[in-house]
């Protein structure tokens, strides 16, 4: 059996400021956020929490079995929690010792690694989200893909218009179609699409989604 493509995991970390209690900056805090694609960190536990909550509309709970095949046959973009105030970094090799905190987000590509992706199980847990968080999970998934010199294009699904226009901004990716139920296919063409760069490949030239 032919294995994936070895793939070196990344880790980006941002921080976010909280304002605690009204306008008094002594109680005002950062909360320091990792997003991981080592394998290895992604919690298979709050995944099988999450698919069992109204959060993930587009799926029914899943066993721990067949999400952790799942997992192991995608490139998946796990988020963490963690107190602190650490510097933002961007895209670096994800330490094996990384002390990460709950995973309260994920997303996954399911991919060859080379030509196509499909981006799906995009969520914030509810208490994490009007942060900025989901928006930031989506741009390292743009980033990583954006390497990808043989990448032809980047498909997923979506519903409501607030997340179109996300996914339009951080993503670059286009309206292509809309389902019987009212799903929204949506494309982010490679630079190996055949027409890349020309009008009608360029997405988000209008307004910027978010």
């Amino acid at each position: 059996m032919t294995s994936l493509p070895p793939h070196a995991p990344r880790l980006w970390t941002r921080q976010v400021h909280t304002q605690a209690n009204g306008n008094n900056d002594a109680n005002d805090a950062h909360q320091t956020y990792i997003i991981s694609t080592n394998p290895s960190h992604i919690d298979i536990e709050a995944l099988a929490a999450a698919f069992e909550s109204p959060l993930t509309y587009w799926a029914k709970p899943m066993s721990r079995e067949a999400l952790k095949v799942c997992v192991d046959h995608s490139l998946c973009f796990g988020l963490f929690g963690r107190d602190g105030a650490e510097e933002g970094s961007h895209g670096t090799e994800a330490p094996q010792t990384t002390h990460l905190g709950p995973m309260i987000g994920f997303a996954r590509l399911v991919t060859d690694y080379c030509t196509f992706a499909y981006l799906t199980d995009v969520y914030v847990l509810e208490s994490y989200q009007g942060r900025g968080l989901g928006a930031w999970l989506v741009r390292c998934v743009d980033e990583e893909v954006s390497t990808w010199p043989d990448l032809r294009r980047c498909l997923l699904f979506t519903r409501g218009e607030a997340a179109v226009r996300m996914y339009g901004r951080e993503l670059h990716a286009r309206s292509a179609a809309e389902t019987d139920a009212g799903l929204v296919l949506m494309e982010r063409a490679g630079t190996a699409a055949v027409g890349y760069g020309t009008e009608k490949d360029v997405a988000g030239s209008t307004e910027s989604q978010g």
